[in-house]
């Protein structure tokens, strides 16, 4: 890495800033602006896509030697202070951006000349920062540490949050196990290495907690699962590090390391097990009720198709009386200012399916649901002023008995249900709909009451 004054000033402080030549991707050179003093970079834009791992750790080394330095360094400046381009003098926007890695922010240039950013918040957008947890914060309280937002100053509250109250930054706590990866990862493949296996075997994957892989199934600060991945692998350590002739002691360790190790898998195993026995459960559960769901909807609509279906003409005859259900009549208004009616006289039509006959009469549903039509027609001509006395020869009924078609006045108890329903209710001359009764359908008209 090479460095060299740029003639670019830094907006916060106005000091020359340092252009680090830094290694890029497809083995070129990538230049960026940074002032140590207020541990600001700038990015020209596309440069901080632009730069390789190797080019990522050299920087990581100069943000170190940045955050340690001593004198009158304005150490992690907030990006507030920051007002203007260094190219063009124009007054920068805030951006918030979301990475896989979680929030970060920038300061951008309106018209496309780059951004700056923070030493802090660049660590966040590669992923060596990660989230505020609980752990982190009850270590901090424990040291006598107070938690302020690097980006602003503002004192953040005393539980994990998303963002600063004051300056909606992100909040995270730099991870130390990452950035030694990043930061030894071009010394060598020994360090990067050793250093990778500690940190799988004791980080959490959710919240970079300490876990203990051999005895903890999930994380006891955020309760996340320990991966398979996270349980050490007494083999793969035994190839790297011991010699090809182990000893007694090496020989009991790696023994007591397969021993815990299958502890833990046995325990992974039973944990799976029950969380998939639990949606077998589940799926069965669901499939008996979709299964009952099925059943009863399809028993009502049999039901309702049946009901609709009409009964063929070919079919047995039954008694008129049982298609009552069928051929439900319409509602009457009765004469509710009339006295009480002890007596009437009344008049009517009959209209039978079939030949007239004695005794109760019996027909299909098709030959009574006919009669029932033809008794619609009659009632529509005689209340359109046919005289009654052309009409009773063709629709009356020669063996009706005195309960069917009572002459004169008649009280309760003498004639048909059907017919005293309609006698002692229907106004006077009003012609009644067609009525169902156990010899056929009953047109009524009332001429008298007392």
């Amino acid at each position: 890495m090479h460095s060299t004054p740029s003639e670019r000033h830094c907006s916060n402080c106005k000091r020359p800033m340092r252009a680090l030549d830094l290694s890029g991707h497809y083995q070129r050179r990538v230049e960026i602006d940074t002032c140590p003093h207020c541990c600001l970079v700038w990015f020209d834009d596309t440069e901080s896509v632009r730069l390789a791992g190797a080019g990522i750790a050299e920087f990581l080394r100069e943000i170190h030697g940045a955050m340690q330095a001593d004198g009158d360094h304005a150490h992690a400046v907030s990006l507030a202070r920051v007002q203007s381009c260094p190219v063009c003098r124009a007054a920068l926007k805030p951006v918030f951006n979301r990475t896989r890695f979680g929030r970060t922010s920038q300061l951008d240039c309106p018209y496309g000349h780059g951004y700056y950013q923070t030493y802090i918040l660049y660590l966040a957008e590669k992923g060596f920062v990660r989230p505020l947890a609980w752990a982190d914060i009850r270590a901090l309280l424990a040291a006598g540490k107070e938690l302020f937002c690097a980006d602003c100053g503002f004192p953040l509250p005393g539980r994990p949050v998303d963002a600063c109250p004051a300056c909606q930054s992100a909040v995270g706590v730099i991870d130390p196990a990452r950035l030694a990866i990043a930061t030894h990862a071009a010394d060598g493949g020994a360090i990067a290495r050793n250093v990778a296996t500690e940190v799988n075997q004791h980080k959490c994957h959710a919240c970079g907690a300490a876990i203990d892989p051999t005895h903890d199934i999930q994380c006891p600060h955020c309760h996340a699962p320990v991966r398979s991945h996270e349980v050490p692998e007494t083999a793969d350590a035994a190839k790297t590090d011991v010699p090809l002739v182990p000893t007694a002691d090496e020989r009991h360790q790696a023994a007591a390391g397969r021993a815990a190790l299958s502890a833990a898998q046995l325990a992974m195993v039973d944990f799976s097990e029950e969380r998939s026995t639990q949606r077998r459960v589940n799926r069965a559960f669901r499939i008996s009720v979709g299964m009952l769901a099925a059943a009863i909807a399809f028993g009502i609509i049999a039901w309702n198709w049946h009901m609709e279906q009409p009964v063929s003409e070919v079919a047995r005859s039954a008694p008129l009386i049982s298609y009552s259900p069928r051929f439900k009549e319409d509602r009457m208004e009765c004469d509710l200012h009339s006295a009480v009616r002890r007596e009437v006289r009344v008049r009517q039509l009959i209209v039978m399916p079939g030949t007239p006959g004695p005794g109760q009469a019996s027909a299909t549903y098709g030959a009574t649901r006919m009669a029932y039509q033809r008794a619609i027609t009659l009632r529509n001509d005689w209340k359109s002023g046919i005289d009654f006395e052309l009409l009773e020869p063709q629709f009356s009924n020669p063996y009706a008995t005195p309960h069917s078609m009572p002459q004169g006045f008649f009280r309760r108890g003498e004639a048909l249900a059907a017919v005293e329903r309609v006698a002692f209710c229907l106004p006077l001359r009003e012609i009644s709909p067609p009525i169902l009764a156990e010899d056929g359908f009953h047109i009524i008209e009332v001429l008298e009451v007392r």
